[in-house]
């Protein structure tokens, strides 16, 4: 072997069958030693004149004999069960080792042969062991390097490192999520095209909106009250992972998903940014919590559409109104998806000048920090930002989606994949209903007739939306009209 492994040495007990028998235990070990393995066979290392029994003994129990290979066949059986002969010899040095010995993973049975029922060939004081199976050519190939992995300690599976205890694992009030399990199931359901699949996502999207009461606040009059929306934030971190999982589960497997059910729960999602009917005593920033959580939920929702390119999808959420009641007046109210766009005081006021952080967005920093998946990075969450903002933006409107996030992106940023894309007719087509347009020329005069309101709302004196602490690349640098669709 190559490097620094060091060769096994293993012993091989066996009976003297049959001729062939013989001459294939000869076989295995010569590829063995082939393969860097030093073999003590009686064949080979028992001379004339020497004592066959102490022979035995010696190799049993000698210490630089790492393992003992017991080749089981019928025969082998037999005479180890009846303690006949130098097999009977040998069981009874082995058996005392398999009884006694606290290192018994010596000691492997090889099976040789099978009998009349199906069973293996095995001495009954092994016959409880984990055994190699090298009964057929079909089985040889596999089951050998199975072999060389024992002798050598190289399993093929290994176990994983130990890692730290998530940290909602360490709180001393643990949380327990009421979806464990959900999405295993759901997914199960989808893979095996069983009807159960809908009725399974109902019940998640139900129980995830009941566990949100779990982390509900109150105090916000407290003058470190930020520092228990950042705490409880921390506990909804395995809520959001979870709802991410889900996302990724019904989009990638199933062939159709009811959106509808989707656009109801983040509708069900709004009521937590509000005073619940039953509250009268209650401070604005009570609800800092369930704001950002709907923010970061939105995210990732469109991340994950945008990153498995379900661009119908996406503007089916982008482009929909949200229907609630109203916490003053409960009257049947609505608006787009910024309305799960909120500034949050609590953080970029209050924890912003408690801690003299001098942050643009202490938002941005906890959505960035906690950003810590695989399958969707910060960027991926930028990115889902400004298409949100810049689609509302285009839309028109005095309130708009604000990209908080987008304070990391470099000045003028580094461009908005899905839009840079646009270049291509064929990936026009595929995303213009984002704009709620069919032509390549419908999509030039909204973009003109932005560009106009923009130049107004400046000449009235109105700040543009693009314009508040830190600059946000304008739209029609963003998507360049003159470029669009220029390539097939």
């Amino acid at each position: 072997m190559k490097g620094s492994t060091k060769q096994p040495r293993v012993f091989i007990s066996y009976s003297w069958s049959s001729p062939q028998h013989e001459q294939w235990v000869l076989d295995l070990a010569e590829r063995l030693s082939g393969d860097g393995v030093v073999v003590v066979l009686d064949k080979w290392d028992l001379k004339e004149g020497q004592d066959k029994h102490v022979f035995m003994e010696q190799m049993v129990n000698d210490a630089d004999i790492k393992k003992v290979l017991v080749v089981c066949d019928g025969v082998y059986q037999t005479k180890a069960d009846n303690r006949k002969g130098g097999v009977g010899t040998e069981t009874q040095l082995i058996s005392k080792e398999v009884y006694e010995s606290t290192g018994q993973g010596k000691f492997i049975p090889i099976i040789r042969e099978y009998d009349e029922s199906g069973k293996p060939c095995i001495p009954q004081y092994m016959a409880s062991r984990i055994y190699i199976d090298l009964s057929s050519d079909e089985k040889f190939e596999e089951n050998y390097q199975k072999l060389i992995r024992n002798l050598y300690n190289k399993p093929l599976l290994k176990k994983p490192s130990l890692g730290t205890p998530p940290a909602y694992i360490s709180e001393e009030e643990q949380i327990v999520l009421r979806t464990s399990h959900k999405v295993a199931e759901i997914k199960n359901a989808i893979l095996n095209d069983r009807s159960s699949a809908n009725g399974l996502i109902s019940d998640y999207l139900d129980t995830f909106i009941a566990s949100l009461e779990d982390f509900r606040l109150s105090g916000g009059s407290a003058p470190d009250f930020d520092d228990k929306v950042v705490e409880v934030l921390e506990k909804m971190l395995p809520l959001r992972d979870d709802f991410i999982d889900f996302i990724f589960t019904i989009f990638k497997y199933q062939g159709r998903v009811e959106v509808e059910k989707l656009q109801n729960f983040f509708e069900k999602l709004i009521p937590f940014s509000n005073r619940p009917e039953n509250v009268q005593s209650y401070t604005r920033i009570d609800f800092d919590n369930y704001r950002f959580f709907s923010y970061e939920l939105t995210l990732y929702l469109l991340a994950v559409l945008i990153k498995l390119k379900k661009y119908d999808e996406l503007t089916y959420f982008i482009n929909n109104q949200y229907f609630y009641r109203s916490s003053n007046t409960s009257e049947l109210a609505y608006n787009g998806i910024e309305i799960f766009n909120h500034y949050l005081p609590s953080l970029d006021e209050i924890r912003n000048k408690r801690l003299e952080l001098r942050r643009v967005s202490v938002t941005a920093d906890l959505i960035k920090s906690r950003a810590t998946r695989k399958d969707i990075d910060f960027n991926d969450l930028i990115q889902a930002d400004l298409v949100a903002f810049y689609i509302t933006e285009l839309r028109g409107g005095h309130f708009g989606w604000f990209p908080r996030t987008s304070v990391y992106n470099s000045r003028w940023g580094s461009g908005v994949e899905i839009f840079d894309r646009l270049v291509s007719r064929q990936h026009f087509e595929k995303i213009k209903s984002l704009f709620g347009i069919k032509t390549i020329d419908e999509l030039k005069k909204l973009i003109a007739q932005y560009i106009e309101r923009s130049q107004e709302e400046i000449k009235q004196g109105h700040r543009r939306s693009w314009s508040w602490d830190y600059e946000i690349q304008p739209l029609e640098k963003v998507i360049e009209r003159d470029k669009i669709g220029t390539v097939q």
